[in-house]
C-alpha cells in the first residue's frame, strides 16, 4: 500500500486480511451470525423485496401519528383592575421599580411570546399595562416636584 493509494476501503481491507492470513494463525472473533440471518433462521430472506415492503408497511402502521387537537388557551383578562393586580402596583413605586415591573410583565405577556390565538389579547394587555405604568411614573414625578 502506497502513501497516496486511491483504492476503496473494501479492497484495502481485503488486501490486509489476505496479508494477515497464515496457516498457524487462528482468526480472532469473526461474526458468527450469517449476513442473511433471516434466511438462516428459517424466515424470509432479507433480500426479498416483498418481505422488505411488508416490514416497512408494518412499521409505518406502528408509528402512525395522530393529528393533534388544537390547544385551547385560557384567555387572560383585559380588565384594568386585573392587570393592575397582576402588576402589583401600589402607587409608591419609584421609576426604576416601575421599569422593572414593565420588563417582567412584558417578558410574560408580550404578543411575540404568546400563542398565535392570544396575540390580539396580549396587545391589549400590554397597552393597558404600559399606560398604567406611564401614569404611575407621571404621578411619581408630580409628587416629587411638589415636595
Amino acid at each position: 500500500m502506497g502513501a497516496f493509494d486511491t483504492r476503496d476501503f473494501a479492497s484495502l481491507l481485503d488486501e490486509m486480511l489476505e496479508a494477515g492470513r497464515s496457516d498457524d494463525f487462528v482468526s480472532a472473533a469473526r461474526p458468527s451470525i450469517p449476513v442473511d440471518f433471516l434466511a438462516a433462521a428459517g424466515g424470509q430472506s432479507a433480500a426479498d423485496p416483498l418481505a422488505a415492503a411488508e416490514y416497512l408497511f408494518a412499521a409505518a402502521d406502528a408509528f402512525a401519528i395522530e393529528p393533534e387537537e388544537p390547544v385551547l388557551h385560557e384567555l387572560p383578562s383585559v380588565e384594568p383592575f386585573d392587570i393592575a393586580r397582576e402588576l402589583r402596583l401600589t402607587g409608591r413605586e419609584k421609576p426604576d421599580a416601575l421599569d422593572r415591573i414593565r420588563r417582567e410583565f412584558a417578558f410574560a405577556n408580550h404578543p411575540d411570546r404568546v400563542a398565535e390565538d392570544l396575540r390580539e389579547r396580549a396587545i391589549v394587555r400590554m397597552q393597558i399595562a404600559n399606560r398604567m405604568i406611564d401614569d404611575a411614573k407621571e404621578a411619581w414625578q408630580r409628587d416629587t416636584a411638589r415636595a
